[in-house]
């Protein structure tokens, strides 16, 4: 008599408990580490980029990670600490400079030649503070503990990363023997053709990206340079971070310049500055050379990088920026894997066998 299936069920009972209880706890553990996506997903694209380094200094020093990690996160960390000495010193000139500022927003109110009902209850003075007022009152519904717990996030993220860094330097490649032991013996050389294949991609998306965040900066320079806008070096490195991590929008960094031009130099001349800046600055880089150079690095076709690049930005933010494209490059990868095995470039036990 066949057996039927709750028969096959009852006599594996404990392998199928067992591959249960192991897919839970894998589950859980996603689960925990969910918050820290962000950080892991930073410190494989900080791995990549670091991993030329690593790999010259290890000829000479059995420290090479560190090394490596060092001058990858220091810059990092110097670009930050600039930008974040720059929104100080702004702070302080708007709080030293705010009656200036209200005189120079009144008048340009009064300069917009709005209709006479916009005046009928008060002068402007009148309306200004009435505007203020209420924008305090809006500040005052934020939720401040909710943006300090998500920028508490976003740091322990960032030192995460520098951790997942260091480790995958360090023990990368017995990372990837682990998985090749848990790989059947038959199916090794096509597991090998496959990492060989997702590295060189994602590779190629990650350095590629490196290359087309030190493009944006040095197009950043002559852009500020030509507006004449202070602290030149400080803000082409805040584009230049911008553009390899997206932690904030490149907006966040030309909207306070244009605020600052706004009030000193007038509206229009903000206005003009915000739109030419952006435009010149990511208008290239962001739909032209970074899917082209990804894709060329990676030997992908540019539409689908544009395409991840931007879904994953929009979907998952930061971790989705970096993961969408990893994503389709591991996919491709596995079709290229079996493109290889279908054409006979990979050879099996089994495959010779027959």
């Amino acid at each position: 008599m066949e057996p039927d299936g709750v028969s096959k069920l009852i006599e594996h009972k404990w392998t199928i408990a067992i591959i249960a209880g192991v897919s839970i706890i894998f589950l859980a553990i996603v689960y925990t580490v969910l918050p820290l996506i962000d950080g892991i997903v930073l410190g494989v694209v900080f791995a990549y980029v670091g991993r030329p380094i690593n790999n010259k200094l290890l000829k000479y020093t059995r420290f090479a990670p560190v090394i490596a990690t060092a001058c990858i996160i220091t810059p990092i960390l110097l670009i930050l600490g600039m930008g974040a000495i720059e929104i100080v010193n702004q702070i302080i000139w708007v709080v030293e400079h705010h009656s200036e500022i209200t005189t120079s927003f009144i008048a340009t109110i009064e300069g917009l030649d709005l209709p006479e009902f916009i005046y009928d209850g008060g002068d402007t003075s009148q309306m200004i503070e009435n505007i203020t007022s209420s924008a305090i009152g809006v500040i005052g519904q934020i939720p401040a503990f909710e943006y300090a717990k998500k920028l508490t996030i976003l740091a322990i993220n960032f030192i995460v990363s520098v951790f997942v860094c260091f480790f995958l330097l360090m023990d990368g490649d017995r990372f990837v023997a682990l998985i090749r032991d848990l790989v059947p013996r038959s199916n090794v050389r096509i597991t090998d053709a496959f990492i060989e294949h997702a590295d060189q991609i994602l590779s190629g998306i990650f350095i590629g990206n490196l290359y087309v965040a030190i493009f944006a900066s040095i197009i950043s320079v002559f852009v500020f340079y030509f507006f004449g806008v202070p602290h030149i070096p400080a803000m082409a490195s805040l584009i230049f971070l911008a553009s390899l991590i997206p932690i904030f929008a490149g907006w966040m960094i030309l909207g306070p310049i244009a605020v600052g031009r706004y009030f000193e130099y007038g509206l229009w001349d903000a206005v003009i500055f915000y739109v030419v800046a952006g435009a010149v600055i990511y208008g290239p880089t962001e739909l032209v050379l970074r899917p082209y150079i990804v894709g060329v690095k990676s030997y992908t076709h540019p539409l689908l990088m544009l395409l991840m690049f931007i879904g994953g930005a929009l979907v998952a933010g930061i971790a989705g920026f970096f993961m969408a494209p990893a994503l389709m490059g591991i996919l491709i990868a596995a079709y290229r894997t079996y493109e290889d095995l279908r054409h006979g470039r990979i050879e099996t036990p089994n495959l010779a066998q027959q």
